[in-house]
């Protein structure tokens, strides 16, 4: 009986063991689904929260992103084909600095004084290459200098944007 009891408890430890095994097994994948918009400004890494595309009047395409007291934006015409993000043929530059249609602006509050930097024409430069649209959603990378808009004021001349990267940035 005692050889029985043994036996029947070994038995039931290889199954308690295997299972114990089989369970510890398991992978936790989380997946990062919100919208990404950041970069490095001024040589500080930058990543503003809320990012969205917002199809605007006249075919142009607005991608924006804020920070409690900055938002910058990144103004360009809505694409006219799908961009793949496996075919870099299909990629869409846009250079900054040479017409009021494509700009980018960075905004930030101080307090009560508020100061704005942009591009426009002959105004500061950059690019921004659109890698991925369907119509839903956006993606690309952008860089840029953009200038203070009021020459009198006290904040710094230029806004210095590198390395930046909006990825798969919800169309509305």
């Amino acid at each position: 009986m005692f050889f029985k009891i043994r036996k029947l408890m070994k038995k039931f430890l290889s199954y308690v063991l295997v299972l114990t095994v089989l369970i510890s097994c398991g992978e936790d994948i989380s997946v990062k689904d919100s919208a990404v918009f950041q970069g490095i400004k001024d040589n500080n890494v930058w990543e503003g929260g809320n990012a969205i595309a917002v199809l605007e009047v006249g075919n142009r395409l607005t991608i924006k992103a804020s920070t409690l007291t900055e938002e910058m934006a990144l103004k360009i015409p809505r694409p006219t084909t799908i961009v793949d993000p496996r075919k870099e043929n299909t990629f869409i530059t846009h250079d900054l600095g040479t017409t009021n249609t494509k700009i980018a602006s960075y905004v930030v509050t101080n307090g009560s004084e508020v100061f704005t930097y942009a591009t426009s024409i002959g105004v500061g430069d950059g690019e921004v290459v659109v890698t991925e649209y369907d119509g839903n959603v956006i993606s690309g990378t952008f860089r840029f200098n953009a200038v203070n808009t009021d020459p009198d004021s006290s904040a710094q001349e230029i806004v210095n944007m590198q390395n930046g990267v909006f990825y798969r940035v919800p169309v509305q």
